[in-house]
């Protein structure tokens, strides 16, 4: 009897740490979506300005109408392959590098712009005392960091701040497309105000496609709850069976049901725990807060079914008594 119960335990157990898992995958999966979509989010949208004003100027009338919204621009250029051009009034997502760092936001501010590589970036550049610099018609660009490879991410590309000081700012609006990542507020207003069509980007496209695709992987979450949660109700019938060998009535039974029920909850919420934290160590989660929500709300199904499954035998017997 006793080597069951540890069995069931080890089924409950291993549930809990294939659904951590699922999450993990769920998590991994939008990670690496982001990361693809070039840091930028699903919410990210497209549109062309053809007149003849500075990226400067633009970036002025979005700093005065929109103080306190977030916005990030990536601006790809039609004429120069591969460039892209980076502002944000906040903090941006960070990519991760194979040397240096990724944009910050107060790399937008000042009057320097700075430049961040793809592994394979097709761009002159300059090695000079240890320093990086990208040369663009007799104008040098520091560089601070180049990025991982990731597949599906532009590998030879190259990526410049700009702001309304940098020397990038005085760049001709007309030759960019505009991908911004902002609220739908946001974007229709400044859509409106200049006249333009808003546009879906293909990896935004792509990406919103792909959320579909962890449908499995929370069906599977379901299916190992369920299973958790037969080992449950065969622990309980398992428990029930040896109250009923011991032949107590009475206030003797319900003592002893509530102890050892409450000896079996804490021992799950502690293989819970445990989950929790082997899976912290060994899996990578975006969010650890859903997993622990996840992990509590398991115990707490099969917590409940237990504890409800002999309530069920307590009352029968109580009945036919």
């Amino acid at each position: 009897m006793r080597s069951k119960k540890i069995l069931l335990l080890l089924i409950i157990f291993l549930t809990l740490l294939g659904t951590g898992t699922m999450l993990s995958n769920v998590q991994s999966q939008e990670a690496n979506q982001l990361l693809e979509a070039y840091g930028l989010s699903n919410n990210t949208r497209s549109f062309e300005i053809k007149n003849n004003q500075s990226v400067s100027d633009f970036l002025k009338y979005l700093e005065k109408t929109f103080p306190q919204n977030k916005i990030q621009l990536h601006l790809t250029s039609k004429r120069k392959d591969n460039q892209t051009l980076v502002w944000s009034n906040h903090d941006v997502l960070t990519l991760p590098t194979e040397s240096g760092r990724y944009f910050t936001s107060d790399d937008f501010k000042g009057r320097v712009s700075f430049g961040v590589l793809g592994l394979n970036a097709k761009v002159p550049t300059l090695k000079t005392q240890n320093n990086e610099y990208i040369n663009l018609n007799n104008t040098y660009y520091s560089v601070i960091g180049t990025l991982k490879h990731y597949r599906r991410m532009k590998q030879n590309g190259y990526y410049l701040t700009t702001g309304t000081k940098q020397p990038t700012g005085k760049f001709k609006l007309k030759d960019y497309t505009i991908i911004i990542d902002s609220s739908n507020k946001v974007i229709r207003k400044i859509a409106r105000h200049y006249h333009v069509k808003v546009k879906t980007p293909v990896f935004v496209r792509k990406h919103q496609k792909r959320q579909l695709s962890v449908i499995k992987e929370f069906l599977f979450i379901i299916l190992l709850v369920f299973v958790a949660t037969i080992a449950n109700i065969i622990l309980a019938y398992l428990d029930w069976q040896t109250v009923k060998a011991t032949h107590l009535k009475g206030s003797l039974l319900r003592n002893w049901l509530a102890n050892h029920g409450f000896r079996i909850i804490l021992v799950e919420l502690l293989l819970s725990l445990g989950a929790y934290f082997f899976l912290c160590w060994r899996a990578f989660y975006s969010n650890r807060e859903h997993l622990l929500m996840l992990l509590l709300g398991s115990w707490g199904v099969i917590a409940l079914v237990y504890s409800f499954f002999i309530f069920l035998c307590w009352r029968k017997e109580n009945t036919h008594a």
